[in-house]
Order: structure tokens, then C-alpha cells, then sequence
């Protein structure tokens, strides 16, 4: 994201401003020189401003995705039972098979597909057994020390924490 800020100005400002309070750094000190001297507040500002908007719209996409998926759902159920209608039509009339000048309908047969009723009764050269690494429990003994071949602690970027009053 381009923010137009002039980063080498505020880093220049900012090692100047810190070497000059010392040890007697003050924080609302250094920002209203900054601010002064720079734009940094105004861009703080405004991308404050600009993430708030973010997080409106990624809400309201989100709403909108939901809302979306209901619809699909809905649409989905809506064909079914359409389907279901037409094969009545169709039984009723004591046929398999239909032409219409909007399309051709046909009664099929229905697809055989597995119900598993009781997994346990499955028996083993039946089944697939599958391995995953347990992550908290890797996590725990490399942060106790311990060495695990193939896995290692990586540290995230750092991020920005941002409280609107």
C-alpha cells in the first residue's frame, strides 16, 4: 500500500528527536515534533481511518457471502424438488420419458451408494488409517527444549495493534 509517506524524512526526524530527549524521553514529547515536523499523523491518521474502512467492507463481504450461500442452498433445494415434481408427473402419467419443446424429461434409476452404519464393524483391511502431526504437542517440546527432527518454531511477522476511542 503506498502511503506517500516520506520514510526516510520520519526516520531522519525521529533519530534526531530521540538523540535529543535522551534520557529524558517523553512520548507525547516526540510525537507533536514529529508531528510538527512531519506528516506521520497524518498519515497514522489516515490509515486508521483506511484499515476501519477495510474491516467494514471485509464484514460486509462476508454478510454478503452468507447471504449468497443461502441463496445457493436454497436454489439447490429448489431443482430437487422440482426434480422430484417432474418424476411424479411422470409416474402419474405411467411414463419414463417425456419431450417437451422446452426440453426432454427422463425418469433414471437411482444410483447405488455406500451408507456405513457402523464404522467399528468395518473390518481392518477395509479401512485407511491416517497420520498427522500432532502440532501442540511438537510446539510444547521444542518450547521445553527439546529437538525435533523435521520441525522448528518460526516466529510470525510483527504486527500493528489498533484500539479506536
Amino acid at each position: 500500500m503506498n502511503t506517500h509517506a516520506n520514510i526516510p524524512l520520519i526516520e531522519q526526524v525521529s533519530a534526531v528527536l530521540s538523540e535529543m530527549l535522551g534520557e529524558d524521553f517523553d512520548a507525547e514529547t516526540f510525537w507533536d515534533t514529529l508531528d510538527g515536523e512531519t506528516d506521520a499523523m497524518d498519515i497514522i491518521g489516515r490509515l486508521i481511518r483506511e484499515r476501519g474502512e477495510a474491516k467494514a467492507y471485509e464484514a460486509a463481504a462476508g454478510a454478503m457471502a452468507d447471504e449468497y450461500a443461502m441463496r445457493k442452498k436454497r436454489m439447490a433445494e429448489r431443482q430437487k424438488a422440482i426434480a422430484k415434481a417432474l418424476g411424479q408427473v411422470l409416474d402419474a402419467a405411467g411414463q419414463r420419458k417425456v419431450t417437451h419443446p422446452l426440453g426432454t424429461v427422463s425418469r433414471t434409476s437411482g444410483r447405488l451408494s455406500l451408507r456405513i452404519m457402523d464404522e467399528a464393524e468395518i473390518p481392518s483391511q477395509l479401512t485407511v488409517t491416517t497420520t498427522k502431526p500432532d502440532n501442540a504437542a511438537i510446539k510444547k517440546a521444542i518450547e521445553a527444549g527439546e529437538a525435533i527432527p523435521g520441525a522448528e518454531l518460526v516466529r510470525g511477522e510483527d504486527g500493528v495493534t489498533v484500539r479506536v476511542k
